[in-house]
C-alpha cells in the first residue's frame, strides 16, 4: 500500500515535519503472510497548500493521513483559509465519491470534522472569538497519557479493549470538537474532551484526538511504553486499508 501524509501545519511545506508519525506507521504496519512483503511501502507527502498540484494523482494513493498542526484554526486567514477550505473540498470528494480510507490525528480529527460540518471550539469554553496566531499560554489542555472510554463496538479496538472497556493514548490539544459532523458517530471519551474517536458509518474514515503514533516504543518493550494502544490503533486502520484494495483487486 502507499499512504498519503496531508500536512495542515501553518508553516511553509516540510516533509521531515511529521517524520516521527511516518515512521511510526511504517513500524506498526504488519507483514502480508502469504506473500512476505511489506503491507505498507510507503507514505508520501503533501502540503495542504499545494492540495491543487495533485488533483489526479490522488488514484494511486490507498488511504489518506490528516496530520496534527499546532496553530489555532482561526490563525488560517487570507491564502491559508482559501487553502484550508479546498482541502476539505477534495477531502470530501475523495471520502464520499472514492471512498479512499483516511485517518485523521489530532488537528487532522478537528479538521476531518469541521470539513464535514462539525463544529470545532478551545476546551476551556471561557476562549471565545479567540484570533492569535499561537494558543494562548496557560489554557486547559488535555496532555500526556489519558485514559479513554469506549462508547461502542468497532474493528478500530480489536487487540485493543472490548466495549465497554477502557484504552489508553497519548493526548496534546487545546482545541477539540464541540459538535460531531451529521451522520458521523462517537466511538470514544475521555473525562475532559467528549470526542476522542469518531468515525463515518460505513466508511473506513476515522478521526483520532490523540496521538496514536506515541507512547509506544518501536523496539516492542510494552512495559516501557506510556500508551502502547496506540500502535495497535495504527496497525487495525492499516489492516481496513489494505482489506479494501485487496477487495477491489479482486473485483
Amino acid at each position: 500500500m502507499l499512504g498519503l501524509i496531508i500536512d495542515l501545519e501553518r508553516k511553509l511545506p516540510d516533509a521531515a515535519r511529521h517524520a516521527e508519525l511516518k515512521i511510526s506507521l511504517l513500524n506498526a504496519a504488519p507483514m502480508d503472510e502469504p506473500s512476505e512483503k511489506p503491507l505498507l511501502t510507503d507514505i508520501e507527502y503533501v502540503h495542504f497548500t499545494e492540495i491543487d498540484l495533485l488533483p489526479r494523482l490522488y488514484e494511486r494513493y490507498d488511504f489518506l493521513i490528516l496530520s496534527p498542526q499546532g496553530s489555532p484554526w482561526n490563525a488560517y486567514r487570507d491564502s491559508f483559509r482559501q487553502a484550508i477550505e479546498n482541502t476539505a473540498s477534495v477531502l470530501r470528494a475523495l471520502v464520499l465519491d472514492r471512498n479512499i480510507p483516511t485517518l485523521g490525528i489530532c488537528g487532522g480529527h478537528q479538521f476531518l470534522a469541521s470539513a464535514f460540518g462539525g463544529e470545532l471550539g478551545f476546551i476551556d469554553d471561557s476562549i471565545t472569538d479567540f484570533s492569535g496566531e499561537t494558543y494562548p499560554a496557560n489554557c486547559l489542555a488535555e496532555r500526556g497519557a489519558v485514559t479513554l472510554t469506549t462508547l461502542s463496538h468497532d474493528p478500530i479496538f480489536e487487540g485493543v479493549t472490548s466495549h465497554p472497556g477502557e484504552f489508553s493514548a497519548m493526548e496534546n490539544h487545546i482545541e477539540e470538537i464541540k459538535t460531531i459532523p451529521p451522520g458521523f458517530m462517537n466511538l470514544a471519551c475521555s473525562r475532559l474532551s467528549q470526542f476522542q474517536l469518531i468515525r463515518l458509518p460505513g466508511k473506513i474514515v476515522y478521526g483520532l484526538a490523540f496521538h496514536p503514533e506515541r507512547g509506544w516504543r518501536l523496539d516492542g518493550k510494552e512495559e516501557d511504553s506510556l500508551a502502547p494502544d496506540g500502535k495497535r490503533i495504527l496497525l487495525n486502520f492499516l489492516k481496513m486499508a489494505y482489506s479494501k484494495k485487496r477487495r477491489s483487486v479482486i473485483a
